[in-house]
């Protein structure tokens, strides 16, 4: 069974989270209060829940069938999750591009959308 759109997004916030091979407890703690609140049936919520136990790739899954505010609300959270630990490594950069052209969001919007992040310097 194809995996939702919702534990998609929930995957990609623990990737970008991941993406520098530590969880950091800022992160994991964003990613508990997602997992707590997001509107997931009970094994999406333990499937999530394991994205706190090792690291995680980014889904494979296009996710442009969502509306472009959506998909720049996915981009802008995991630009927040990326930075959450006061840390960006180039692995994070390399993983929110990888990301905003999975989203396909124009790399003009992206910038807009890092700029507006705190903590995060647009590339």
């Amino acid at each position: 069974m194809a995996e939702s759109q919702l534990l998609s997004v929930v995957r990609i916030w623990a990737a970008v989270a991941w993406a520098d091979g530590v969880l950091a407890e800022p992160e994991a703690e964003g990613l508990r209060r997602l997992i707590r609140t997001a509107d997931l049936t009970p094994d999406e919520r333990e499937a999530s829940a394991r994205f706190l136990e090792s690291q995680v790739e980014l889904p494979e899954t296009y996710l442009t069938t969502m509306s472009p505010e959506a998909r720049k609300g996915v981009y802008r959270a995991a630009c927040r999750m990326a930075v959450v630990d006061h840390s960006y490594s180039d692995t994070e950069k390399k993983l929110l591009t990888r990301l905003r052209d999975l989203l396909a969001i124009p790399q003009d919007v992206a910038h807009e959308i890092e700029a507006d992040v705190p903590g995060m310097t647009a590339s």
